[in-house]
């Protein structure tokens, strides 16, 4: 994002940023922001309309078909056309705020769930308790979409980060992941990898700065929270245990720094990386990049290993939220969400899973081998990213991040860069809007 983004920036590395209340203010003054965003959004429902406004970044990028397919087929049931609005995505969380705060804004929006505690925190977006019937939906796919006990996401496609795996590469290499079940099963599997082919990355997380949210699951898998819903818990045992791991994983060349998820799906489409992380829309994206015609038959999944049972894995979510109150607005959220039709025309568009208990059982969607197996595999045992909770998410992960990729660079200790980190986001936790 911008420098004019409502978010803390820092310096590159942990050990150069402030992030006390002087650091604050230098940001900006967040806390002062949030509380100006609150006292100019208009508290009444929507205006009149012909239309409804949908607002979302795929407006403008290649996954544009699917999502105005959909809103194709709410016009055909509802006799109401939808106006398009669309952010960049680098620019989307910013630009919406400014908007919406303006009272130029109505309909609903789709969001990454990072983006919601800071909408959430301006006002800017409505709860949605008495909209949605959970019953529809998984306990996976209710657990997404709060804020501070107040549902404001309404669920449009959910599901998980989890280990996408070459089923084939990994038997070609003398590697058996069924085999797996602690995090040193894992550590030899990866080594396994190593030895049969040096010029494989056994294992390809994302280590880049802007993505290192897939640490979090490692500190689970340790036994740690990172955040426990009232204190920073970073610096713990469970947490030095998992920066310690990643950086033996560095050290012998298991894992690799600056990756990022297209260069991730890059390397295992080109049958260089075995194992990455991934969302499961990974099985309909990176068979296309690749030479080899049977990649998507050769795809699978694995749990990831912990020190006691299976390991969660990151809820990956991005809900819709609504900017007014209208029965307009509320009945399109409840069709976007729910309508079978419209789900199934995404996910076969763009590969994002649907949501609802009747559409991830259906065959569209069931008889995929390596979908049903995600389901019941990653996304059944998912959990909210913990940041979720924090009043700016979004500089709070950057924070995470930063902190990571220092840790990995082995720049400052272990003990250090989390004893910073933990410091840092501990301030974040006091911004609020008064």
């Amino acid at each position: 994002m911008k420098s004019t983004d409502i978010s803390v920036r820092s310096a590159s590395g942990l050990a150069g940023i402030e992030i006390g209340r002087r650091g604050l203010l230098q940001a900006g003054g967040i806390g002062a922001m949030l509380a100006l965003l609150s006292g100019c959004v208009p508290a009444g429902g929507g205006r009149p309309s012909d239309s409804l406004t949908f607002t979302s970044w795929t407006f403008a990028g290649r996954s544009v078909g699917p999502v105005q397919a959909a809103a194709e087929l709410y016009t055909r049931q509802t006799g109401v056309s939808v106006e398009t609005k669309v952010y960049p995505f680098d620019r989307y969380l910013n630009q919406l705020v400014l908007a919406a705060r303006g009272g130029r804004m109505t309909g609903i929006v789709h969001i990454d769930e990072e983006f919601m505690s800071t909408l959430a925190t301006a006002e800017v977006i409505r709860p949605l308790d008495r909209v949605i019937d959970e019953s529809l939906y998984p306990e996976f796919v209710r657990s997404a979409g709060m804020y501070r006990g107040t549902r404001f996401g309404m669920p449009w496609t959910q599901s998980a980060i989890g280990m996408v795996t070459n089923t084939e590469l990994l038997s070609q290499l003398g590697a058996d992941a069924t085999a797996v079940r602690s995090i040193d099963d894992f550590t030899d599997l990866l080594r396994q990898i190593k030895r049969s082919d040096g010029s494989i990355i056994p294992y390809a997380p994302c280590t880049d700065v802007v993505q290192l949210k897939d640490f979090i699951p490692w500190v689970w898998a340790f036994g740690g929270d990172i955040y426990d819903g009232s204190r920073v818990t970073l610096g713990d045992d469970p947490s030095r245990q998992a920066l310690d791991y990643w950086k033996m994983l560095l050290d012998e060349g298991l894992i690799q720094a600056g990756v990022d998820r297209d260069s991730a799906r890059t390397l295992f489409a080109q049958g260089r990386v075995p194992i990455y992380d991934d969302a499961p829309q990974a099985y309909g994206i990176v068979p296309s990049m690749s030479t080899d015609p049977d990649l998507q038959r050769k795809m699978s999944c694995m749990p990831r290993p912990a020190v006691r049972g299976a390991g969660a894995n990151l809820v990956w979510s991005q809900p819709l939220v609504a900017l007014d109150d209208s029965a307009r607005t509320t009945e399109a959220l409840r069709f976007f969400s729910t309508d079978e039709a419209a789900l199934r025309v995404i996910f076969e568009g763009q590969g994002a899973p649907p949501i609802t208990l009747a559409a991830l059982g259906a065959p569209w969607f069931a008889g995929i081998d390596f979908q049903s197996r995600w389901t019941e595999t990653i996304a059944s045992n998912a959990r909210r990213n913990p940041l979720w909770e924090f009043p700016i998410a979004t500089s709070a992960q950057r924070v995470l991040n930063e902190a990571v990729e220092q840790g990995l660079r082995g720049s400052l200790s272990t003990e250090h860069t989390l004893k910073e980190c933990r410091e840092a986001l501990s301030e974040l936790l006091e911004v609020r809007a008064d």
